[in-house]
């Protein structure tokens, strides 16, 4: 009984050897492809960082993607020591097992940079979902054409044309459609060409600094939490804003509003 035993466990033991040679052979058969395949993979994946990295003023730069950036980062490093012990060791091919554990190494880093790349990706789409729209429509009375309204709105659409304006006044007394005239203008598909984003901001007699920041906050989607001082959101602000074209409609004004103060812009 104990030589049927042993002879089984000597039996498992041959088995188990001649499947760790076979796979040491596969492994060493695909050296220089499971090579070229992590370093494919890992330039993809410094491509997908590389584009999250120059787009991300356009993007919330959440705790995951940090995380999801500082791992990539780590992940190159890690490459970069495969890739040099590959380059130390691929001309010394009497370490057959060293050069079949790089193998092995490769192709386990290859599935990992693929999958983070992966990750990345999806990451990605979410950001870019969850940006503003460019232009937010509102609810509200279409003027018809060539009525006295419809050409105000096609006289503003004018200045707007023009650069050297950079503020315009739809002035007049309570009741005289100013807000339906500024809706229309939100809502015009030429305004939605010419601008990145457009901002409608009612302000009311209650207003404050503070208040305009949030709502503006609020349109952009910007997550300024913890944040209190007023300069330092408007410094955000501005930030998000300075690379775009951006139409900001406030409604219902009754008092001087310094933009400067709120968004951090002046008159350049």
């Amino acid at each position: 009984m104990a030589t049927e035993t042993f002879a089984a466990a000597a039996g498992i033991e041959v088995y188990k050897d001649g499947k760790s040679i076979i796979k040491t052979i596969a492994y060493l058969k695909d050296l220089k492809r499971n090579y070229e395949k992590l370093m494919q993979e890992a330039g993809e994946l410094r491509a997908t960082k590389d584009a999250i990295c120059t787009e991300i003023s356009r993007f919330r730069l959440t705790p995951d993607m940090r995380k999801w950036i500082a791992r990539s980062e780590t992940i190159e490093r890690e490459v970069g020591e495969l890739e040099t012990k590959y380059s130390n060791k691929k001309q010394q091919l009497w370490k057959l097992d060293c050069l079949a554990n790089i193998s092995r190494d490769m192709t386990e880093k290859c599935n990992q940079v693929r999958n983070h790349r992966e990750e990345g990706n999806l990451q990605k789409e979410t950001l870019v979902m969850e940006l503003p729209e460019p232009v937010r429509k509102i609810h509200t009375l279409k003027l018809q054409e060539n009525s006295s309204l419809h050409k105000v709105v096609r006289h503003v659409l004018g200045f707007l044309d023009d650069e050297k304006i950079r503020r315009i006044a739809i002035c007049g007394m309570v009741g005289t459609v100013k807000t339906t005239i500024m809706e229309n203008l939100n809502n015009h598909e030429k305004v939605a060409k010419m601008f990145d984003r457009v901002i409608w901001v009612s302000v009311s007699k209650e207003w404050s600094e503070r208040k305009l920041q949030d709502a503006i906050l609020q349109r952009l989607k910007l997550d300024v939490q913890g944040i209190t001082d007023v300069e330092e959101v408007a410094s955000r602000i501005y930030e998000e804003l300075k690379e775009k074209k951006y139409l900001i409609l406030l409604d219902e004004v009754w008092d001087m509003i310094d933009l400067n103060i709120i968004m951090g812009i002046n008159d350049n």
